[in-house]
């Protein structure tokens, strides 16, 4: 398993490759994606890219990293590595009126996978922005 270190340098070199990269800023992937495969969208101003690796409990190891689009000097890029048991829901705040992101490790933790904010009550989660 990578160190934290080592996993963020790699997560700020993808995201500024993707961020650079003009065919591949333009292409989105929404998911559901496989291990190491990337979820590629945009939160508000912000581009989200990430993915996760099986980790020993069959859950997910997610790994998300976010920047401006318009930031080409990477100096916005902000991630966050976590680990999704079987199920389980990530959510991530953005501006208060602006898309939230969710992201679920699938119930047999073989995919991760985008969740809209109107399905999130049938999981008991408030579909309103956090105070």
């Amino acid at each position: 398993m990578y160190s934290l270190t080592k996993v963020t340098a790699a997560s700020i070199l993808v995201a500024l490759a993707a961020a650079t990269s003009p065919a591949q800023a333009q292409t989105l992937n929404l998911g559901p994606v496989g291990p190491d495969q990337p979820i590629i969208t945009d939160v508000g101003h912000k581009r989200v890219l990430a993915w996760y690796e099986p980790d020993d409990s069959d859950g997910c190891a997610v790994t998300a990293v976010a920047w401006n689009r318009a930031d080409v000097e990477g100096t916005s890029t902000a991630g966050i590595r976590i680990r999704l048991g079987r199920g389980q829901i990530v959510h991530f705040d953005s501006a208060y009126n602006v898309e939230s992101l969710n992201l679920k490790c699938a119930d047999d933790g073989s995919t991760l996978s985008i969740v809209k904010d109107g399905e999130l009550v049938a999981f008991g989660m408030a579909d309103r922005p956090m105070d």
